[in-house]
This record gives C-alpha cells, sequence and structure tokens, in this order.
C-alpha cells in the first residue's frame, strides 16, 4: 500500500472534469473540435488558479468514455487515429504543477461500457459480459505507456467505473463486476513510471466503500456533504472524499454560465473540519469551461475561505 501522508500535509485538493463533451460559456467560444479545444487550454492561468486556491494536489483527467484524450498515447491512436490530441496537455500540466509544488493524480475509467463502438470493438470489451480479461491486458498497456511517460510527474490514479454493473441501470451492459480486476497486474501498470503512484478504485457514489483492500485512498465519490470519517480504513488505508461544487461534476448540459456554488462557506467549512480533524482528506471538484477556465465564484470561494482552512 502506497504512502499517502502527504494528502493530510497538503490540506484539500481540486479535480475537474476537463473532457470533451463540455460546454463552453458561450455558444459563439464552442471550438470547432478537439483539438482545437487543447490547444486553447491555458495551463499557465489553470495552475496559478490552483496556487491561489491553496490546493495540494490536482485530479486530471486522460479522458472518460467519449473517445477523446488529452494525452498522446500510440495505442489509442493506433487504434482510432485522432483520439488523442496532439498536444501533451497532461504532460504539460503536471510540469508546471510540479515546479509549483503541487501533486498530480490522473483520472481515466475503469471500463469502456459508454465508449464509441470503435473503441469497445478494438479494446476487446464487448468481447463476454463477465470476463474482461482481453480489455484488461490492452487497456494495462495504454495505461503503462500514460505512466511510463509521466514518470514522477504523476503523483496517483482515480479510477472510475470499479462497478457491480448489475446494481448500475445507467450502464449500457450488466454481467461484469470487479472480479474482472487482476490487481496487481492493474497496479503494476499504473506505478510503471512511479513505484509511488497512489491508487484509488472507484464502486460508485455515495457507497464511501472501497473496490479492492489494496488500494491506497478511498475514492470517496460523493453528491452530498453527509460524509465523515468515523475511524481508521482497513490496512491504513486513506479515507478521502471527492464532492462536486457547482455543476454537477461537469458542464454538460448547453453553453452558458456554470451554477454557482451549491454550498455555503459554512457548510464548507464545517464539513472540511469534520472530516480533516478525523484524519480525512477533501478534494473540491469544480466545473471547467472548453477553454480550460473554472467557474470563477467557485474559485473564488474556496480563496475566501483558504485561511480558515489552513488553520484546522
Amino acid at each position: 500500500m502506497g504512502e499517502v501522508k502527504w494528502m493530510q500535509e497538503k490540506k484539500y485538493g481540486v479535480m475537474v472534469h476537463y473532457l470533451s463533451n463540455i460546454q463552453p460559456r458561450r455558444e459563439k467560444e464552442r471550438f470547432s473540435d478537439w483539438n482545437a479545444m487543447v490547444d486553447a487550454f491555458d495551463g499557465n492561468r489553470f495552475a496559478d488558479d490552483v496556487e491561489r486556491m491553496g490546493a495540494g494536489w490536482v485530479i486530471f483527467p486522460f479522458g472518460q468514455n467519449s473517445g477523446h484524450y488529452c494525452s498522446p498515447n500510440s495505442i489509442l491512436d493506433g487504434m482510432v487515429p485522432g483520439s488523442c490530441s496532439r498536444r501533451d496537455l497532461m504532460l504539460e500540466l503536471g510540469t508546471e504543477l510540479k515546479r509549483r509544488g503541487i501533486r498530480l493524480i490522473a483520472y481515466l475509467p475503469s471500463e469502456m461500457d459508454s465508449n464509441t463502438e470503435e473503441f469497445r470493438t478494438k479494446m476487446g470489451w464487448d468481447l463476454d459480459p463477465k470476463d474482461k480479461s482481453v480489455f484488461q491486458k490492452r487497456y494495462e498497456e495504454v495505461i503503462r505507456e500514460w505512466a511510463q511517460k509521466m514518470g514522477t510527474l504523476l503523483d496517483g490514479w482515480w479510477f472510475d467505473g470499479c462497478y457491480n454493473a448489475a446494481e448500475k441501470d445507467f450502464l449500457r451492459t450488466h454481467g461484469w463486476s470487479n472480479e474482472r480486476f487482476d490487481y496487481g497486474e492493474w497496479k503494476a501498470a499504473a506505478c510503471a513510471g512511479n513505484p509511488d503512484a497512489v491508487i484509488a478504485m472507484c464502486p460508485g457514489a455515495e457507497a464511501m466503500g472501497y473496490a479492492f483492500r489494496e488500494q491506497d485512498y478511498l475514492a470517496g465519490e460523493a453528491n452530498t456533504l453527509n460524509h465523515k470519517p468515523d475511524g481508521p480504513l482497513i490496512d491504513g488505508m486513506q479515507w478521502h472524499c471527492l464532492i462536486w461544487l457547482d455543476c454537477r461534476w461537469g458542464h454538460w448540459k448547453q453553453a452558458g454560465e456554470i451554477e454557482a456554488p451549491r454550498f455555503t462557506d459554512e457548510e464548507l467549512m464545517n464539513f472540511y473540519q469534520g472530516c480533516k480533524e478525523n484524519g480525512g482528506a477533501v478534494t473540491w471538484n469544480i466545473g471547467i469551461y472548453q477553454d480550460g477556465q473554472m467557474a470563477e465564484k467557485t474559485v473564488e470561494q474556496i480563496i475566501r475561505l483558504k485561511p480558515q482552512f489552513d488553520i484546522v
């Protein structure tokens, strides 16, 4: 199990769902394609805002299941040319954040159930409703390539979609579960560039459970503030909560302003204090536009609360 003391020392983190299907602030600002969108991302502005908020880490996606990724990968590009951006945004962000003493955690789904038919076919996802061993071997090579390229610029992973699929109505297929994983092989791929990288495997929202006892920290996906640690987790696993603060995980619906923060300063402060006093870590999910700018009102809220967060 990896060392996650830095989550205590670094106070809190920030996550964004920067994906190809998010929306611009204004319709006239919509980008023509994925490369144009990624090319417009202002990495310095993003890092400045993260630093101003006092965040100790960033969870940022290589991609999700839209069929587009923000970092070149020879395996994905070989399967579906043009699926990866020309610009290596993840590598650039990792370099800039590391320069500022901010850690980077990569977000990636552990499945391809809702990805494009082309990716599902070429990655072997639909070969068997239950047995995903072919998919895992192919996907591990994708993960390994990114891990080796990023090296110690990548401090961890947050893997989504570690489901018992029969319990999830929103999924396309329902025959698979976490029995599909060889966790040891999965971890070896994810840590190929940094043996100290830490891993969370997310079994779904609100449950605050873990998919594997060997994982390093709790994924902690949450829709509410009703979660605080009530004691040590199994085998020293780090308790962690990831909570969305404005739009529901991402700016998905249509062009326009991202929703205002949904919690008051007092609500956020009480939640944060309850988590930290019991050894927990917190990541704030903040809405982000196509051009890479985070929701200003939410950024301002975290900056405003930073002096109080610092003394907890």
